[in-house]
């Protein structure tokens, strides 16, 4: 038999897409290569992750180096089930009932906690903190690879880091081709859309949620509230959780409690910034050099529709771009499991970085210098609504912007 040619061998080294149907053979393959040390990307409801055997350091190096993404920020550790994660995790009897408390309530699912690590999870998945977040998935296939896996796998999304985080295969791509041997299981697009919430268990003061996502405070608190009732905890455990409009900025050269708590993330490779409307005219204020008609708008549930005609071009969190305003862009099973149609910020946090990808393949093919997302007030309450603002506020690197409409419609910087 001929070896194969130079061709070949770099056709097999490139990055790629499994497409779906996926065998059972091809999981196991896969599930071996994650144990040898390899990268394997793969989808989960929320975004898809670059995994990597989360027990191996010099594995989840590999994970660092792929996305450029600096030894300060921790990864999160995917298990199959609850009592994989109980093996990595130094628990109380306390933290110990409240992990089985919200594991049972939220599990599998878009809930991450962080708790101290075992001396079997390496420093490098910890960013030296010594804590950890473990987290098991619902989607099939992460469930289904993480089994021929055995072993727990470190996976931040796979993504440039600080950029659009992906929630399709060919978005992972189109950010990590420069991976040799990269295999990318295609698993559709993510259900939930944004990553997952990440609480801390800070006892004895309470729960700590570090970042908001797609398990809701109002779920996390039934958790808690239904322990009470059973007996299982014997006093109320508070749920702390930093003002919607001011999240958890951490310094970027310090290390990180939790993925996701840095000023700019999400962030498209474009100049982008939140946008306010007001009706005054600049005044003596400074005004920017952009034009709206030479801008991107992103709306949320058509909020700004009578100001679209000002820009260059539009999109929406809540519409694609064929519906007419008031169509539900996402409709079927909640991320909290109900089939009940999506709230318009659930549904919208399943289009967010989708939407804000588009808007920058726009951009940089039209020569457009800045994207606008229109902001919006949270209600306080916990739910989706602030989980979406944090994607914008850290996409736009808590940049704001107000067009004044008072006279040649013009933007003005406003305070961050």
């Amino acid at each position: 038999m001929e070896p194969p040619s130079s061709d070949a061998v770099s056709q097999m080294n490139n990055a790629c897409i499994l497409r779906r149907p996926h065998e059972e053979a091809l999981l196991q393959e896969l599930g071996a290569a994650i144990r040898a040390g390899n990268l394997v990307a793969f989808p989960t409801e929320t975004v898809y992750g670059l995994g990597a055997n989360g027990l191996d350091a010099d594995a989840v190096l590999k994970i660092f180096e792929a996305k450029g993404r600096p030894l300060s920020d921790p990864c999160i550790l995917h298990v199959a089930s609850a009592e994989d994660a109980l093996g990595l995790l130094e628990l109380t009897p306390l933290e110990k009932t409240i992990f089985q408390l919200l594991t049972a309530a939220c599990w599998p699912g878009p809930l991450s906690i962080v708790a101290r690590a075992l001396p079997c999870v390496p420093r490098e998945v910890t960013a030296s903190t010594d804590f950890v977040a473990v987290r098991c998935p619902a989607h099939r296939l992460a469930q289904d690879l993480l089994r021929a896996a055995r072993v727990p796998v470190a996976a931040p999304s796979a993504n440039r880091f600080g950029h659009i985080s992906p929630t399709l295969a060919e978005h992972v791509l189109e950010d990590l081709v420069h991976v040799q041997g990269l295999r990318i299981l295609d698993g559709g697009p993510c259900e939930v859309g944004i990553e997952s919430t990440v609480v801390k268990l800070d006892l004895p003061q309470g729960l700590l949620i570090l970042r908001r996502g797609g398990v809701t405070r109002q779920r996390i608190e039934a958790a808690l509230a239904a322990g009470l009732a059973s007996g299982a905890l014997s006093e109320k455990i508070p749920v702390c959780t930093p003002p919607s409009d001011k999240p958890f900025l951490a310094p970027e050269n310090e290390a990180q409690q939790s993925p996701g708590m840095m000023l700019r993330h999400y962030a498209p490779s474009v100049p982008t910034v939140l946008l306010a409307v007001t009706t005054q005219s600049a005044g003596g204020l400074k005004v920017l050099p952009e034009l709206p008609e030479c801008c991107i708008l992103i709306d949320f549930g058509s909020r700004l529709q009578q100001h679209k005609v000002l820009f260059k071009h539009t999109f929406d969190l809540c519409y694609d771009g064929e519906q007419s305003p008031g169509t539900p862009a996402a409709s079927g099973v909640s991320a909290e499991g109900s089939s009940e149609p999506r709230d318009p910020a659930e549904a919208a946090c399943a289009r967010v970085f989708a939407v804000l990808r588009d808007a920058e393949a726009y951009a940089l093919k039209h020569s457009v210098g800045l994207i606008c997302i229109g902001d919006f007030a949270t209600d306080g309450c916990g739910g989706y609504d602030e989980a979406l603002r944090d994607r914008i506020f850290r996409a736009a690197s808590g940049q704001r912007v107000n067009l004044c409409l008072g006279g040649s419609p013009c933007f003005v910087a406003a305070a961050s």
